[in-house]
């Protein structure tokens, strides 16, 4: 800088004007509309008519979108818009319950399936529980049975059969915190899902493990011991230990897509051990079925063999109809 510069810029009237143009560039550059990126991509957290919310970048935002995605989806996202998803890991899907031809994507990309069963209130389903098995076994995930509502009493052997599949079940109060604990342990660093028929307390869970009052609950109706629909959409919460959990509407039935043989094979492993006389024994009516004996000798829990028998023949596969007790 020479001399005269020097002079220059000492001169009090031409710092004033100096600090002028910088804070008009200043201005001028907050008020320049920042190019969009050619696209970005999200986490489905929660749905709505004609638009999504996917959290990019640790930001949540609202994102209109003309395509079918499902919580958990990873998204790809141009100028506020979803235009594609990426190929999924896992899912979990059921029938339309409005259209039995038709497959819905429940949620993707988890890693568990948290089957949320009472005991009494309402009571234990086993067909419905199998089902989930069933599908959870199909979309690739693994699957955790959770019995809630252990302080109201009731037998905890129904549980039994789910246990000697290797499969963890974690029996949970949320009156005495019984459990809670352990399944937020179980659920660290995974993205899980809440499932379950309405009124066996998953947005109650839901509050519970994530310390604060989030979603909403209701009781079971007195007239009927069903569960009442509190949880109208699936929403991804944040777990402070790093997991994620999806809360979704109870359902009073859980249709399921029509399955191979392989398919339901699958997902009843316990069969694997018993030898049958024939290759393709469907345990039904062929003679000399290892299968049929180890019912029989009680080796095979019998509610979880008629399970299976529904499935093959195909009742309430892509019915919908709503499984009993």
């Amino acid at each position: 800088m020479n001399r005269q510069d020097r002079r220059a810029n000492s001169d009090p009237r031409v710092k004033e004007r100096n600090n002028r143009l910088k804070k008009r560039a200043l201005r001028e550059a907050a008020m320049t509309p920042k190019p969009p990126e050619a696209f970005t991509r999200g986490i489905v957290v929660a749905l709505g008519p004609g638009i999504c919310t996917a959290v990019s970048h640790g930001v949540e935002a609202h994102y209109r979108c003309d395509i079918v995605v499902a919580p958990g989806d990873e998204v790809l996202v141009e100028n506020g818009k979803v235009t594609g998803i990426t190929p999924r890991r896992t899912s979990l899907s059921r029938m339309d319950p409005s259209n039995p031809n038709r497959e819905r994507i429940i949620v993707a990309n988890i890693d568990l399936v948290v089957i949320v069963a009472s005991l009494t209130d309402p009571p234990f389903r086993k067909g419905l529980v199998d089902r989930y098995l069933a599908a959870t076994q199909r979309g690739g995930a693994k699957a955790v049975l959770c019995v809630t509502k252990n302080d109201l009493g009731g037998d905890l052997s129904v549980a039994d059969a789910y246990r000697q599949l290797g499969m963890p079940v974690i029996v949970c109060s949320i009156e005495t915190g019984q459990g809670i604990e352990e399944l937020r342990g179980l659920l660290a660093g995974s993205l899980s899902v809440l499932v379950g028929h309405s009124g066996v307390g998953k947005s109650s869970l839901t509050n519970a493990l994530l310390d604060a009052d989030v979603a909403k609950t209701g009781a079971v109706d007195e007239a009927n011991r069903k569960g009442r629909h509190t949880t109208t959409a699936s929403k991804l919460y944040q777990l402070k230990n790093g997991g994620r959990i999806i809360d979704t509407p109870g359902i009073r039935a859980f249709g399921l897509k029509p399955m191979t043989k392989d398919e339901i094979e699958a997902a009843f492993p316990e069969f694997r051990e018993f030898e049958c006389r024939f290759r393709d024994c469907s345990h039904d009516h062929e003679p000399e079925c290892g299968v049929k004996d180890a019912v029989a000798q009680g080796l095979v829990n019998e509610h979880r063999y008629q399970s299976y028998l529904r499935l093959s023949m195909g009742h309430g596969v892509n019915d919908g109809v709503e499984e009993e007790a």
